[in-house]
């Protein structure tokens, strides 16, 4: 029975990731992004391979730890505060490994943002946020933080950041697959957060308001993402961002991304420097 069970779930993931790699071709083709990606992965085909393997395996690990306890909002350490933020229909369990990463990598104060995807709207987050960056900032008029947001919740971190209450106190902002253009996968969204991230509504607008900070910002994406197409939205179309473009992978699968982390870590290194 239980072997049955794994067989359907697998057999489900598959045919979900197939459908949104469907789309992503079929969004992409009608912006005229194809010859973009085709030139950037060099190889489409071994490029959407990777792309549909990584993806799988990212559902594989995402969707028993959203089941799971969340991971504790972090303890206080040294240095500046690095406050992870999850995006839609995860937890805070999504930055274990990343997590963990950064403290091998000297980062000792690190801490994580949870929020409710599923029932809450785009405005209730970004409250939870402003009191989040409040604990963590307190009355320190010279404390900063640096925030780092993976898809949903780089958006959270970029309208937190051009809050006037905490432009200023940013040090660095980090968005790994953001759809800072929404996504026209939202359009299957099943909840009004999802739909929210449709192109031009709710949470587009309020980004598209959002000033930047005056610090460093570093936008991370790939060009075979599976959640946010097409590839135009999930760059910030501003200026004063740095844009990399990671290895061919699912959209889940940059949290587990060595690759991405490494990108993010020398990123916050230099901060450090600073």
């Amino acid at each position: 029975m239980l072997v049955r069970i794994l067989v359907y779930v697998a057999l489900g993931l598959f045919v979900f990731t197939a459908l949104r790699f469907a789309l992503f071709l079929l969004s992409n083709g009608l912006a005229g992004s194809m010859a973009d990606i085709r030139r950037g992965t060099g190889n489409l085909w071994l490029a959407l391979a990777r792309g549909l393997g990584t993806a799988m395996a990212a559902d594989l690990i995402a969707l028993p730890s959203c089941l799971a306890l969340a991971l504790p909002e972090g303890a206080a350490g040294k240095g500046v505060p690095v406050l992870l933020v999850h995006g839609l229909y995860h937890n805070r369990t999504a930055w274990l490994i990343f997590a963990r990463r950064l403290r091998r990598a000297g980062f000792a104060n690190v801490h994580t943002y949870g929020y409710n995807t599923f029932t809450k709207d785009f405005g209730a987050a970004m409250e939870g946020m402003r009191a989040r960056l409040d604990d963590l900032l307190g009355d320190d008029p010279d404390a900063r933080v640096v925030l780092v947001g993976h898809s949903l919740g780089g958006l959270v971190c970029r309208c937190a950041a051009g809050d006037p209450r905490f432009r200023d106190r940013v040090a660095g902002l980090v968005t790994l697959g953001s759809p800072h253009g929404g996504s026209e996968l939202a359009w299957l969204g099943g909840n009004r957060m999802a739909r929210d991230l449709i192109p031009g509504r709710a949470i587009s607008r309020a980004v598209a308001q959002a000033p930047d900070p005056d610090c460093p910002r570093l936008c991370v994406y790939t060009l075979t993402d599976d959640y946010v197409f097409p590839l135009d939205h999930l760059r910030t179309g501003r200026d004063g961002w740095t844009e990399r473009v990671c290895a061919p992978m699912g959209h889940v699968w940059m949290l587990y991304s060595r690759q991405v982390a490494a990108m993010a870590l020398g990123f916050l290194a230099q901060l450090k420097d600073k």
